[in-house]
């Protein structure tokens, strides 16, 4: 079982830590970030703080998550990482939500998470996300089995890290394998569209 947590802690550490650095890599990508928040139905004058609070929360749980997974093989790292898994799966509880009121709503929300981006919200984003929150409960419900006597052979513990990389990258390119496997998001299909207004028949 530890290896089930050394693998979900480097997955979602990783996923967290590319997606806080590309937020903040450049003002541009950044400002971009910003701008895409209130299509997620936060307020306005909410959004800068938001958007603080969700790139903080990002880099503070890929910080406890990133040297867990070499501790949590150990059970040396045992509190670390449950600490930061749990905290991992709010914040994609959080996000999985968000976007699944975007898609639901057809808000037009672009998705961000990464860094610039094109690509509409739809329901594959759902997926992704609901993803990452069952990684991390397998993580933590793996977790509570790791004993603090528990030695984990060195070998599979690099092995589950790096087969957690692996799946990080894939998160960070599904946009690009979602396209290759099951064709690109249609232009404005998360987009609700208004109904022109009637207009009267006069005699």
């Amino acid at each position: 079982m530890a290896y089930v947590s050394v693998f979900a802690s480097a997955l979602c550490g990783l996923v967290l830590l590319i997606s806080a650095v590309s937020k903040v890599r450049g003002k541009a990508a950044y400002a971009e970030f910003v701008a895409s928040v209130p299509a997620f139905g936060v307020p306005a004058r909410w959004t800068p703080l938001f958007a603080k609070v969700t790139v903080a929360a990002e880099f503070l749980i890929a910080a406890s998550l990133m040297p867990s997974a070499a501790l949590a093989a150990s059970g040396s790292g045992r509190w670390l990482a449950m600490a930061g898994l749990v905290l991992a799966a709010g914040l994609f509880g959080v996000l999985t939500a968000a976007v699944w009121r975007a898609v639901a709503r057809r808000t037009g929300a672009v998705c961000r998470c990464f860094g610039p981006a094109r690509t509409v919200l739809a329901h594959r984003h759902v997926v992704r996300n609901a993803l990452l929150l069952l990684v991390a409960l397998a993580g933590l419900v793996a977790m509570s089995y790791v004993s603090t006597v528990d030695v984990a052979e060195p070998a599979a513990v690099v092995l589950a890290a790096a087969v957690g990389a692996i799946g990080a990258v894939a998160v960070v390119r599904f946009d690009d394998l979602a396209d290759l496997f099951a064709g690109s998001v249609p232009q404005g299909a998360g987009v609700r569209r208004r109904k022109p207004a009637s207009r009267r028949r006069t005699l």
